[in-house]
């Protein structure tokens, strides 16, 4: 008799990125069975918009994942990750794996749920934090000058 089972079976892990970056989204296979015993491997993500097949195997299923995703764990170690590279914001959503057995067994992992920071944000409170920089320099400069023209007119 085979024992299979996904580890994280009823956890939902966090994930945050900004928008360019890759993420790896984790799903391991805990087994006492031999490593041809995957027959198929899946991941999907279902957000607002519904559910959209992201993997099947190691191919695309959908196009807007193409040459973007790919399965990045050792599977003969039971590791079914995969990563998405350079997310976009329509990315959003609960990423889940899928294991499909020889023997037709199906099991489903947690997921992880993916939220992306707008690229733009970060460079706003960038420049948020040059500009407030720059003011703070320009004061200790003024009032620098200042000082020195008070002590010329006491004396």
């Amino acid at each position: 008799q085979q024992n299979l089972y996904l580890l994280c079976l009823l956890m939902i892990l966090p994930a945050k990125a900004v928008e360019g970056e890759d993420v790896v989204f984790p799903c391991y296979l805990k087994s006492d069975v031999d490593e041809g015993a995957v027959e198929k491997v899946k991941w999907y993500v279902q957000s607002l918009e519904g559910r959209r097949n992201v993997l099947q195997g190691n191919e695309t299923v959908e196009d807007v994942f193409a040459g973007r995703v790919f399965l990045s764990g050792d599977l003969s170690e039971g590791d079914l990750s995969m990563t998405l590279r350079n997310i976009s914001l329509e990315d959003r959503g609960l990423y889940l794996c899928a294991f499909i057995s020889t023997n037709s067994t199906i099991l489903q992992g947690g997921g992880t749920k993916l939220s992306v920071i707008e690229e733009s944000v970060g460079t706003i409170i960038g420049i948020i934090v040059a500009v407030v920089g720059v003011a703070v320099g320009l004061v200790a400069v003024i009032l620098t000058q200042f000082k020195d023209k008070l002590n010329c007119l006491q004396k």
